[in-house]
């Protein structure tokens, strides 16, 4: 039986480990912030959204020198209700856009509809629930707080107006 050379097997773990950090370096930790993505830091990817009252659908693109502030929800979601209950309550300030968007599949329009008059949402309201996918939304609700120049600043969600006021004061300061 052949006797086999430890340094070897400690070679290839050294290559192995170099090619590790080199991966993690070129592709996850390099990652500049202005690049397009999900996270704080990051350009917002552009979608279309289709309006759950059959109308005109929207692009993230058109709210491009406005800060946005963009909430996933779904109509089942006890703390979504309670998060739109804080929008409601801070969507009449000037200079920032509100949008919803319901990623729960299981709802049709006409149900839709019937939840955004309940909760009295008066901002657009859409239906896309590729984009929980697309924004990596592992929980409900999340918002988006995106500034003008289409950067997202928070990523997370707000229990109280005084939280959204920090943020949305000194974007539009």
């Amino acid at each position: 039986m052949e006797k086999r050379n430890p340094l070897l097997y400690i070679g290839l773990v050294l290559v192995a480990v170099f090619a590790g950090y080199f991966i993690y370096d070129s592709f996850i930790a390099s990652k500049p912030v202005g690049t397009v993505g999900i996270a704080e830091g990051n350009l917002l990817l552009d979608q279309t959204i289709p309006s759950v009252d059959g109308g005109e659908a929207v692009s993230f693109s058109d709210y491009r020198g406005k800060v946005l502030v963009i909430n996933f929800l779904a109509p089942w979601c006890d703390p979504c209700k309670e998060q739109v209950d804080v929008l409601a309550e801070i969507a009449s300030i000037n200079g920032v856009e509100f949008i919803s968007i319901n990623i729960d599949r299981n709802y049709d329009m006409q149900s839709l509809q019937a939840f955004a008059a309940e909760e009295g949402i008066t901002w657009f309201f859409g239906h896309s629930p590729p984009s929980a996918i697309d924004f990596e939304v592992a929980g409900i609700p999340t918002v988006l707080v995106v500034d003008k120049n289409g950067l997202i600043v928070h990523r997370g969600y707000f229990t109280t107006i005084q939280e959204f006021d920090t943020i949305l004061l000194q974007l539009l300061g």
